[in-house]
């Protein structure tokens, strides 16, 4: 069989005298067969498993922690306001950007050491350059079976899918949300071959990058429908693709088919988690749950949000937030209250011994070492499909079939499942609410929040507020943190930070590349004794 050179490369890079996506760094791997392509996709297409490991001297490390920063962005989460004594892995820190909707997001609070801005971005169009030389190859080599056939069509299939995520990610990160008045304006660059091309690159639209995303998805749907399932569920599969579709279609605002497609994924796979059957102290985020249909990163957010919890010292980084708990309007009798976020007593020597009530994150337990089956970002389940469906039925005016399927979420959520009436905005907004709960941390949220500002029907938008905690050393042993200033950040509603500008690394190598302008953010700071 004819030997190809596939080029795995780390892309993402400009090269001031090269342009966009130029190679820095090359491994040629030999490729003789379908399953070798198989493990190139599989090594460099998906993302690598992101987790907390144990590093030099004891200290635990953070490996792989891509795409964050929309739980720092969005209202799920806060300070601990009484220590940092959690923040094992200067999560505040490093994040202090992004959390604080700053124009310059690699800045820290200080303001005086720059962090990349860009890892995301290097890390998807490494992924994607991938992705395209996996699609140019598989057609290079010949397949001599139904088998080989099969095969190909799969490997086709799941690069045209992970393409069309990483593109729709990108998108909704560095573009405004999909409406007619923001279809011309600046998204990111789009790259589809797989060769090195020595020009300046130019920011395609919103448009060209969506309708990029659903060619991809189209090509995706082809090729592994009524193909096989490898490595379920962390390998792409047609149930994946038709979720992914009927999200994209909901950005777009095209009710129908985002409809159609939750329809496709509840056709396929309709299982719900019960919650009023589920053991308690289990995680609900698994492989094993009825409800998971893809899962791709790992999970660095369960972590470095709440990993330093022992008996008698808790001490999460980030509690969960007022706007996020208050969502929970059921109360005791959602059982999520329980699986997804719980109320305990955190605090320990580090707080000099006072403790406190705090909500905190639960879904997934980073308190306990060890591989984490869930993704903190790119986590698909049913879930989201009855929501999705809901949600275009109720804009639709099918309020029957938005109603039936909130009811069938909530039947296997709630202790005692009432009857859903609310109809026209009341009923939206329930969608919404529960949309909130349902989906929390999972990387929906800030997405959401984006999406509904420029809703044609029922448009929203909410000020959200951020405190950043200075936090000072006031005894060494113990050590004991406490709060030593506070600023407060403001994002207004229909605030232009809801989009980012293009990461400073890449602005800087290719100046002309047209951005998104995020405007400056200053804080409001006082003494954490007033």
């Amino acid at each position: 069989m004819k030997k190809i050179l596939i080029i795995c490369c780390i892309a993402g890079m400009f090269s001031a005298c090269s342009g966009f996506l130029k190679e820095y760094s090359q491994d040629l791997a030999k490729v003789e067969s379908f399953s070798d392509l198989d493990e190139v996709l599989l090594g460099k297409g998906y993302l690598p498993w992101g987790r907390a490991e144990a590093g030099s001297w004891g200290s635990p490390e953070m490996v792989n922690a891509y795409f964050q920063a929309a739980h720092h962005m969005s209202d799920e989460m806060a300070f601990n306001s009484q220590t940092d004594g959690g923040d094992l892995f200067q999560i505040q820190t490093s994040m202090f950007g992004w959390y604080a909707w700053q124009q310059s997001v690699g800045f820290p609070y200080e303001g005086n050491v720059r962090t990349a801005e860009n890892k995301d971005w290097k890390q998807a169009y490494s992924c994607i350059n991938v992705c395209n030389m996996v699609l140019v190859s598989a057609d290079e080599l010949s397949a001599t079976n139904q088998r080989e056939e099969l095969q190909q069509k799969r490997i086709k299939g799941e690069a045209h899918f992970l393409r069309a995520l990483y593109y729709f990610t990108l998108a909704n990160l560095y573009g405004k949300p999909y409406c007619a008045e923001n279809l011309a304006t600046p998204a990111v660059p789009l790259k589809l071959t797989e060769f090195v091309e020595d020009k300046d690159w130019v920011v395609n639209t919103v448009e060209e990058v969506y309708a990029q995303v659903l060619a991809d998805l189209d090509e995706a749907d082809a090729y592994l429908k009524d193909n096989e399932v490898k490595n379920y569920p962390y390998r792409a599969d047609i149930t994946a693709v038709y979720l992914l579709k009927s999200r994209v279609y909901l950005y777009m605002q095209n009710w129908k088919k985002a409809l159609e497609y939750a329809d496709n994924v509840l056709e396929i796979r309709d299982g719900l988690l019960d919650l009023n059957t589920h053991t308690l102290g289990e995680e609900v985020l698994t492989k094993a749950s009825p409800e998971t249909i893809f899962s791709m990163g790992g999970h660095c957010l369960s972590a470095y949000t709440y990993y330093s919890r022992a008996e008698g010292a808790k001490y999460p980084t980030y509690v969960v937030s007022e706007d996020l708990s208050s969502a929970f309007t059921d109360g005791d009798n959602d059982w999520r209250t329980q699986y997804y976020i719980m109320q305990e007593e955190i605090g320990g020597p580090s707080t000099n011994g006072i403790y406190t009530d705090a909500w905190v994150f639960c879904k997934v337990k980073g308190w306990e070492p060890g591989y984490k089956e869930a993704s903190d970002h790119f986590m698909f389940r049913t879930a989201e499909a009855y929501l999705n469906a809901a949600e275009a039925a109720a804009y639709s005016g099918d309020e029957t079939t938005a109603r039936r399927m909130l009811k069938t979420l909530r039947d296997n959520r709630l202790k005692e499942s009432r009857e859903i009436t609310e109809s026209g905005r009341e009923l939206v907004d329930l969608i919404r609410r529960e949309r909130q709960c349902e989906l929390c941390f999972e990387g929906h949220r800030w997405f959401d929040l984006r999406r509904y500002t420029i809703c044609e029907k029922f448009p929203y938008s909410k000020k959200i507020t951020h405190k950043y905690i200075k936090y000072v050393t006031v005894s060494w042993y113990p050590i004991v943190k406490e709060p030593g200033e506070i600023t407060t950040y403001v994002l207004e509603e229909n605030d232009a930070a809801y989009t980012l500008s293009l990461p400073k690394e890449v602005l800087d190598f290719q100046n002309t590349l047209a951005s998104n302008q995020r405007p400056p953010r200053p804080g409001k700071t006082e003494s954490a004794d007033n």
